[in-house]
């Protein structure tokens, strides 16, 4: 396994654990403050300022401390600037991705918790991909374009359903959950 695959993998784990750990913070201000738009919720009462701050900060934590551990051997991010600000972008455009499904879903007239196949597996990742490419083109390029990172760009784009609803399952069982999806 070559490792720049490795690097791509643990470099996008921020972005993968910010959504459940968004869960886990969430339940206080909600977003759209219970606005509606053409008659619709903007987002719903699932979307949470705690959520979105918490999962940022947490995730972005965790993807510092891989940082430590991983980088001098996997030459992930240019540490420790900009590379801290990589890891935050990663995990915010996680949730900014997750926060337009939201969106895009009470448009289509979709309640929350409701099942979206698709658009609830992927707005995470098109987010933390859109928002890294944008304010970090070059690092993005080199990780997922270079060096066997284009195998994890395609690998995790085909682990994301089972990841997801995995930890879907978990957090219903944990209670943290309405759905199991």
């Amino acid at each position: 396994m070559p490792m720049g695959f490795v690097a791509a993998v643990v470099a996008y784990i921020p972005a993968l654990i910010a959504n459940s750990l968004a869960v886990v913070f969430g339940g206080r201000c909600i977003i759209d403050g219970g606005r509606e738009l053409a008659g619709r919720r903007i987002l719903g009462d699932g979307k949470t300022w705690s959520g979105l701050v918490g999962g940022t900060l947490s995730a972005a934590l965790v993807g510092i401390v891989l940082a430590l551990l991983f980088n001098p051997y996997l030459h992930m991010y240019p540490f420790p600037l900009p590379g801290i600000y990589i890891i935050v972008t990663m995990a915010f455009g996680s949730l900014l991705g997750d926060l337009f499904g939201s969106f895009v879903k009470r448009r289509m007239g979709r309640e929350r918790g409701a099942k979206t196949p698709v658009l609830d597996q992927y707005d995470f990742a098109l987010g933390s991909f859109l928002l890294t490419y944008i304010l970090f083109p070059g690092w993005t390029r080199t990780i997922y374009m270079a060096n066997g990172g284009w195998i994890a760009l395609i690998s995790i784009i085909l682990l994301i359903p089972l990841l997801h609803r995995g930890v879907n399952i978990l957090g219903y069982r944990l209670g943290q959950k309405k759905e199991p999806w």
